[in-house]
């Protein structure tokens, strides 16, 4: 249950820390804050068809692999997002950033499912959403002390570190053989 429980709270932390850190990008660049809607509209739209699109795929790696695969992904576009040059490359980083969003957590809550005894289910579905919860708590307020001390782009790069870190975790944790589903 590590696996996906940390990648969830890794995920959270970076949602939440992201969301300011576009503020901070947006009233940088352009001053406009009128922006930032459309900037954070953005990332919630490459969610929700990232989320579409990972449940068209048939997958056949194993679920812990997915995880490890949507954590690095969205770690390593939200690093980027911080060298946008203006708005508009930002709202599409943020678009690819959110592609890794919705699949990263609803592999969190298939694994953890997958992961528990049936008497257990809700249970480990609980935890992955506390772990979302508490890392979005930890992410705003971790990203609101460092935002005033660290250039723009290192805080872009730290907020996604913590997703590939969760990555980490995930891959760790998959030492033992897991079968591929058909």
């Amino acid at each position: 249950l590590a696996a996906p429980v940390v990648v969830a709270a890794g995920t959270g932390l970076a949602i939440s820390g992201v969301e300011l850190l576009v503020l901070a990008h947006v009233g940088r660049d352009s001053g406009d804050t009128d922006l930032v809607p459309w900037a954070l509209g953005a990332l919630s739209a490459g969610s929700a068809l990232g989320g579409l699109a990972n449940g068209a795929i048939d997958w056949r790696c194993p679920a812990r692999s997915r995880l490890a695969g949507f954590a690095v992904a969205l770690g390593l576009t939200l690093a980027a997002a911080g060298l946008a040059p203006g708005v508009l490359t930002l709202a599409v980083a943020m678009t690819c950033a959110g592609a890794f969003i919705a699949p990263a957590l609803t592999t969190a809550y298939l694994l953890a499912d997958e992961s528990a005894p049936a008497s257990d289910r809700t249970r480990a579905g609980a935890w992955v959403n506390m772990a979302v919860n508490a890392g979005s708590s930890a992410g705003g307020l971790t990203t609101g002390a460092l935002l005033g001390h660290l250039p723009l782009p290192l805080c872009f790069a730290l907020t996604g570190a913590t997703a590939l870190a969760s990555a980490g975790v995930a891959l760790a944790g998959g030492s033992r053989t897991e079968p591929a589903r058909a």
